[in-house]
């Protein structure tokens, strides 16, 4: 088979529609000239010994309908949009995005058909609930999941302030009603526990009230 590295003048070939260059001994990284081969629908370098990160080229490629990078040591993937599997189906768009993997860290690809791990074991990498969602991934997910959560409390927060406002300059309390609330906390107290942090629904501390609404939360 081949081997050495893949030439810069890879780039010069804009004609070219297909390149499979599987099963060598193709090692250093791919060449970013690579990415100018905008007429590719089919890519195969998988088992080779390509290092580095993928050509961020490879996400422009509009046409693409194969890409198997599977059986590598590349590391890094460009963001490329879920390509169309109607031809090849699972082995569309193959990197080695698996667990357990190769690496540090496992290859992200959440745009991948099928990944395969440091055993050689390739399978199917269905479309997760995030992305039917139309998200691009979990931490796209857990971004907006914090920002609703951060949301949500200062929400509530913000209304038991206004709650405990309003309490405060509503009306005046008689002493026979007060000694009857204050008889109700230490009833509600006991039932809570005095060192549960719910009991601080039963005081006038506002900041304790944000401490037990975010257990809530």
């Amino acid at each position: 088979g081949l081997s050495g590295r893949l030439s810069e003048s890879i780039g010069n070939l804009t004609f070219m529609t297909e390149l499979d260059l599987s099963d060598n001994a193709i090692k250093a990284s791919i060449p970013t000239e690579l990415g100018k081969l905008s007429n590719l629908i089919y890519l195969r370098l998988s088992y080779n010994a390509f290092t580095g990160t993928a050509p961020e080229g490879l996400s422009e490629m509009k046409g693409l309908q194969l890409l198997q990078l599977q059986s590598n040591r590349i590391t890094k993937m460009p963001t490329i949009p879920r390509l169309n599997d109607n031809i090849h189906g699972q082995s569309t768009f193959v990197t080695d995005c698996g667990v357990p993997s190769a690496f540090d860290e496992a290859l992200e690809c959440d745009n991948c058909t099928m990944c395969c791990n440091a055993d050689d074991d390739c399978y199917p990498q269905e479309e997760t609930k995030v992305q039917e969602l139309g998200l691009k991934g979990y931490k796209e997910f857990g971004v907006i999941l914090f920002v609703c959560f951060v949301a949500l409390f200062f929400m509530v927060a913000f209304l038991l302030y206004i709650s405990a406002r309003r309490k405060n300059i509503g009306y005046s309390v008689t002493s026979e009603i007060e000694t009857r609330i204050k008889e109700n906390d230490m009833y509600a107290l006991s039932k809570i526990g005095k060192d549960s942090v719910y009991s601080y629904f039963v005081t006038d501390k506002v900041f304790g009230w944000f401490i037990a609404s975010a257990t809530l939360v």
